[in-house]
């Protein structure tokens, strides 16, 4: 018989543009820049690949693996592949082990782009993968193999758990939703469950993303928002939220340029961004159909189709638009991102050991049996 043990677990997770104008709180899409987080346990946390301010124990990561490995312990419901609280193996696996957690990210933090939800994903999934590897559950055993790499796939149940403790940290699932599941979605928390709808993002449709070198806490730009809203601009958000999810749906962006207009937090948060109006301009002259503050900022996204990228677009990539404008600044770094359609992904590295060699007896005669 040969043996095999889990040597590391890896998690991807996508950047994501969240309230896409209109949708605040609640729509999100996933774009084509990613986390890697490669996980072993450990004797004592380690975050390798982050500023030490980052490293501590409050970083989202392991806040978000605490609470999920706290609500799969002792048990969990059948539908997450793991043995019920009943069963004998659960015996003193309760504690939260520590963990060694090696950092690739390419999501810029306090921008907009879904850093945070990146990270409480990530730590909800590494929850799930690492219980059920203590727990030698059924749908997670690897392969086996000299330095097997092997995607996990998450079944409905498990993608809704990590949402939702993903949302749980975070607040609200407008990031958490894309971040999971990929494409585009729409998510509101229910009575019982957050509740996401989705469908894939035209893969043809390119971002532009505008990033500058500052950040803008999200407890800043939330600040900035009135505490209340006329009927008429409510009924403007409800109406062309909707339609923002359709135009998407159905792969329309000239019905998006119309529709993404927002009242509710753009013009508010607009103002905590230098420049904002002549980033705006710029891409407009590039050919974008469609603009958004990307979540609550600062990035600044246009949304073009492939073959619509003219100049200045072109020369922005790579650049910033102080080059264009000498005018502005701030500086801002431009990249051209696609939609990702998969969203969370998981693998598992493991690690093969020797085979068992049979036991064996001599006989009397010194010959094998």
């Amino acid at each position: 018989m040969r043996h095999c043990e889990v040597d590391m677990i890896e998690i991807r997770v996508p950047a994501t543009t969240a309230n896409l104008g209109p949708g605040f709180d609640c729509l999100g899409l996933a774009l084509s820049l990613y986390n890697t987080f490669r996980i072993r346990q450990s004797d004592t946390n380690v975050l390798k690949g982050i500023p030490p301010e980052f490293s501590g124990e409050d970083n989202l990561f392991l806040r978000a693996f605490r609470h999920a490995w706290g609500a799969l312990s002792p048990g969990a419901p059948g539908d997450l592949g793991l043995p019920s609280a009943t069963d004998a193996r659960l015996e003193g696996q309760s504690s939260v082990p520590a963990l060694e957690v090696e950092f690739e990210t390419e999501i810029p933090p306090a921008r907009g782009l879904g850093s945070s939800a990146a990270l409480s994903a990530a730590g909800a999934a590494a929850a799930l993968l690492l219980l059920a590897r203590q727990r030698n559950a059924e749908p997670f055993k690897p392969g086996l193999g000299e330095n097997h790499l092997q995607q996990i796939s998450l079944n409905p149940a498990q993608k809704q758990f990590i949402l939702e403790m993903a949302a749980y940290i975070e607040g609200h699932p407008d990031n958490a939703a894309p971040a999971v599941y990929g494409g585009f979605t729409a998510a509101a928390k229910t009575a019982h469950r957050i509740h996401v709808s989705g469908t894939p993002v035209p893969n043809h449709w390119i971002f532009l993303a505008c990033i500058p070198d500052y950040i803008l806490e999200t407890s800043v730009a939330r600040a900035a928002l009135p505490s209340h809203y006329s009927r008429a601009d409510t009924t403007h958000a409800i109406a062309h939220a909707t339609l923002t999810a359709l135009a998407i749906r159905e792969g329309d962006l000239d019905a998006l340029a119309e529709v993404c207009e927002d009242r509710i937090h753009q013009p508010y948060r607009s103002a905590l961004i230098p420049g904002y109006n002549h980033v705006v301009d710029v891409l407009r002259s590039a050919g974008a159909k469609a603009i958004w503050l990307s979540g609550s900022g600062p990035t600044i996204l246009g949304v073009f189709e492939s073959e619509t990228i003219q100049y200045p677009a072109a020369r922005m990539k790579g650049v910033s638009i102080s080059e264009i404008d000498a005018e502005l600044d701030e500086h801002w770094q431009v990249k051209a991102l696609s939609p990702d359609n998969t969203g969370l992904q998981v693998f598992i590295h493991d690690q093969a050991l020797s085979p068992e060699k049979p036991e064996t007896q001599a006989s009397a005669g010194g010959q094998n049996e």
